[in-house]
């Protein structure tokens, strides 16, 4: 890779954009009128995919790392053109800095940093967490990873990319797990399994809230404790014999992005039924 100027990394970059998203309107080297600075900007590869959403992305041949100076001005252009999601990609990796600048923007912009290797796995960071003979596929939302190790109560774990589960849990607060419920005689309802979880959360702290909300196809419960440095949302799908639940963890500047990214992997979650007879 040392070898190539910056053109020539340009084009690899858009060749594999190409590959990834393959079925979205891909233009490369374009301008854009700004929004708000009312001049044309210059866009590396600009990609609208089939709902409209619009990717920017911006490929840095450095030399050095991408330092959170390059993420900040970045973001000021996604916001400029429109955006909804930008994409930095860079071989010299990034900065911590630029990392936390990257994940933790505007609700209304994300911005993604990646290598080519990640550029490639981008729309395929997905796992199939199960439980018994229950199982989905999920796909990781934008700038996350699924973490597919199995933990107690966790059929998998969710945090930003860049992180280690450690970091994201411990330093950062904001992670999220999977995990399932499989229907018996004495919980086998949604509104049973969440009053059974209600009451427990309830004795961990009589002086802890609860919040609930039902949406098309989702429920949501959120619960403050002062125990929790953060505030616990728990989003749960029904399905015909297990409901399957988030628990995401979340500061309360992202919790309005961070809830919006749990809905999108759990209405997007395909049902897969596991055969063990056809598996052996």
């Amino acid at each position: 890779m040392n070898a190539i100027d910056w053109k020539e990394y340009e084009n690899i970059v858009l060749i594999e954009c190409q590959r990834v998203f393959f079925n979205a309107n891909i233009q490369y080297n374009i301008f854009v009128d700004g929004l708000f600075s009312k001049r044309k900007r210059q866009i590396d590869i600009f990609i609208k995919d089939k709902n409209g959403l619009v990717y920017i992305v911006d490929a840095k041949r450095y030399n050095t790392k991408v330092d959170v100076k390059d993420v900040e001005s970045f973001i000021g252009m996604v916001k400029d053109v429109g955006g909804n999601y930008g994409i930095i990609v860079s071989e010299k990796g990034f900065t911590k800095a630029a990392i936390n600048r990257a994940h933790i923007g505007e609700n209304n912009i994300e911005v993604d940093i990646l290598n080519l290797n990640g550029l490639g796995m981008f729309q395929s960071k997905s796992a199939i967490p199960y439980v018994g003979n229950n199982g989905v596929v999920v796909n990781a939302p934008f700038g996350w990873v699924i973490d597919g190790t199995r933990r107690n109560g966790m059929a998998a774990t969710l945090y930003q990319r860049g992180f280690s589960l450690e970091e994201a849990t411990v330093e950062n607060k904001e992670w999220a797990y999977i995990n399932f419920w499989s229907k018996n005689d004495e919980i086998n309802s949604l509104d049973a399994l969440i009053s059974f979880q209600n009451n427990y959360l309830m004795e961990s702290d009589c002086n802890g809230s609860i919040e609930e909300k039902e949406e098309p196809d989702l429920r949501i419960r959120i619960f403050t404790s002062r125990y929790c440095p953060t505030r616990e949302v728990t989003l749960y799908r029904d399905f015909p014999n297990f409901i399957l639940f988030v628990v995401l963890f979340s500061p309360d500047n992202l919790i309005s992005r961070n809830i919006s990214k749990m809905k999108y992997l759990l209405l997007n979650a395909l049902f897969l039924e596991i055969n063990y007879e056809e598996l052996s």
